[in-house]
């Protein structure tokens, strides 16, 4: 009787071990099997987004750039992803995307603060601001774009672009057309958009 129960017990054992085996296997190839809506949680792990569209989660992503290597992000210490194979990443320092997702986009093959090409979101709200480097024949040099939403398209930064964008919000607007303000025009986007998504969220509360 002894025998049988210990048989019993060291095979349930083994069962609940294979279903745990099972569960998380398919955590890693599906990592969006919790996420009903199919869209990505910026605030959960560090991940990458194919160009196909499927999600991979990892617990770190490091950009590697120097001499004789071509730039990539390294993923838990081990596994390479250039900048051609994904549309966009998450890391500690930013989220960021491929220039192939922007509207008009510079080609760029400048790599300091993200892979060859991408784009970093440097504010995000009800619009968000997203910083490219490219080359200008002497220096990296920053060049901006916006978007309304999570869901609109990501555009080249002007000043009609701006205009149109913050109609709906008067304080924006004044600041942003006040001719005062003209001088940096760096400063003067992030501060409008700034201006913007406060107004936005107080308006919510």
């Amino acid at each position: 009787m002894k025998r049988t129960l210990k048989t019993l017990a060291a095979m349930a054992g083994i069962a609940l071990l294979l279903h745990a085996c099972s569960t998380g296997k398919n955590s890693v190839t599906n990592p969006r099997n919790n996420n009903d809506d199919q869209k990505i949680d910026a605030n959960t792990a560090c991940y990458i987004q194919l160009n196909d569209g499927t999600v991979k989660k990892f617990r770190s992503l490091k950009l590697v750039t120097g001499v004789m290597v071509t730039p990539h992000l390294l993923a838990d210490g081990k596994v390479k992803i250039y900048a051609g194979e994904i549309k966009s990443y998450l890391n500690n320092e930013h989220f960021a995307v491929s220039q192939s997702a922007l509207t008009n986009p510079r080609n760029s093959c400048v790599a300091v603060e993200t892979l060859p090409g991408f784009a970093v979101r440097i504010i995000k709200g009800k619009l968000n601001v997203y910083r490219k480097k490219f080359y200008n024949g002497q220096h990296a040099v920053d060049e901006y774009y916006v978007q309304s939403g999570d869901d609109g398209q990501i555009i080249p930064y002007s000043a009609k672009v701006m205009v149109d964008l913050l109609k709906d919000n008067p304080e924006a607007s004044k600041f942003f057309n006040n001719k005062k303000n003209k001088g940096n025009s760096s400063k003067l986007l992030i501060t409008a958009v700034q201006l913007f998504n406060n107004d936005q969220l107080m308006s919510k509360n």
